[in-house]
């Protein structure tokens, strides 16, 4: 795992969403997509980390992976301290409009995250970066920008 190395560059001039996936990706460095989200995450002009995000975050980390809590909370305070990252929680409108989505498109309660993701991204005009293919069709399918 890397502590990355942050750079400035703004390739667009909407806010970047990343999923739980980038997160983990950009932080595994023998994970199969490390280069790219590292690369996703390090062009990004403004980052917006969601609560939801860095639940999954944590929780994967820390329980499935095994990473030590400290070493989890380090590459938190890396994301916070870089200035281009804004954290928020979810307002509402998104947890009833991720809800309204879930049941539209009969989807699983499994997916409620994705769907509240999502929400997250189309409430704030963001690109949304996973590299959960299906999240992705559904993205586009609604017309929200998406990296990979």
């Amino acid at each position: 795992m890397r502590r990355s190395k942050r750079r400035s560059r703004n390739s667009s001039t909407k806010p970047l969403l990343p999923d739980t996936n980038v997160l983990v990706y950009e932080t595994v460095e023998d994970s199969p997509h490390h280069e790219e989200a590292a690369d996703i995450i390090d062009s990004a002009g403004e980052i917006i980390l969601s609560s939801i995000v860095l639940h999954e975050y944590i929780w994967v980390m820390v329980r499935k992976l095994g990473v030590p809590p400290g070493f989890v909370a380090q590459k938190l305070q890396e994301y916070f301290g870089d200035p281009r990252t804004r954290y928020l929680a979810e307002p509402p409108t998104v947890l009833y409009q991720a809800l309204r989505l879930l049941e539209e498109h009969d989807a699983s309660p499994r997916e409620v995250n994705d769907y509240i993701v999502l929400a997250t991204a189309m409430y704030h005009g963001a690109v949304l970066t996973t590299f959960d293919e299906k999240l992705r069709k559904l993205a586009k399918k609604l017309g929200v920008e998406t990296v990979p």
